[in-house]
């Protein structure tokens, strides 16, 4: 329940950032432009996680009286037939995992479709040609402390695709005092709730930056997002 009020924190963070974007770039509030829909998405992946968190914690105190909790109660409301440590396990990694791509893939195609926008693709693919590329555009250091930020995101969703193993070069940050270490070829131990909620507080903060810097907030056209505009 501890990361549920960063959850929202985050939420609001971005709620500020789409205002400043419609004020600036005189978007739509409502509208499909790509900016609104990236952020859109991330606010309702963060609620969705506080929510189920909030739901589980709501059953369990629902199965408890005079202070003694009813593990069989507990399971039997979310069908489960085996041991509480085991489904709690199950439960968190699957809401844990399930969050932290989803969020991602939202930032990597909101800087796809701002670049495509611009006219400014890089000729190589890759999400670190992106990054490189929209951080270039923006006027921020492509060597500095926001490309490691962004890349050590991308480095936790692409573990999933490594069987939790960091397969590219070595890595290790330090943001507001967590420290993220990847390893080559090694299991990666930095994706827990507390360093997860801290990457995407600092992948927001990012954002900010990119989505309010001069030629991206001047941007007064919608960008076009496909799946949103139908294609």
């Amino acid at each position: 329940m501890n990361i549920v009020p960063r959850l929202r924190i985050i939420i609001e963070k971005v709620e500020e950032i789409k205002k400043e974007v419609v004020r600036q770039s005189g978007i739509g509030y409502t509208s499909q432009d790509a900016r609104m829909v990236a952020m859109d998405s991330i606010q309702i992946s963060a609620s969705a996680v506080a929510m189920w968190i909030t739901s589980l914690n709501s059953l369990a105190n629902k199965c408890t009286n005079n202070k003694n909790f009813d593990q069989q109660e507990f399971l039997q409301s979310v069908g489960s037939g085996i041991t509480l440590p085991q489904t709690k396990e199950i439960m968190f990694t699957h809401l844990r995992l399930g969050f932290m791509p989803l969020v991602h893939f939202k930032i990597d195609n909101l800087f796809h479709n701002v670049l495509k926008h611009l006219n400014s693709l890089p000729t190589r693919t890759g999400y670190w040609n992106l990054t490189d590329k929209i951080l270039e555009i923006c006027s921020i250091p492509k060597t500095g402390t926001e490309k490691d930020i962004l890349t050590a995101f991308a480095n936790l969703r692409n573990s999933l695709h490594g069987n939790g193993i960091h397969r590219t070069d070595s890595l290790n940050i330090i943001i507001n005092g967590t420290e993220f270490i990847f390893i080559k070829d090694q299991r990666v131990e930095c994706a827990d709730w507390e360093h997860i909620v801290v990457l995407l507080e600092a992948n927001i903060d990012i954002l900010k930056q990119i989505l309010l810097s001069s030629p991206v907030v001047n941007i007064k056209a919608e960008i076009t997002d496909d799946y949103a505009a139908g294609n």
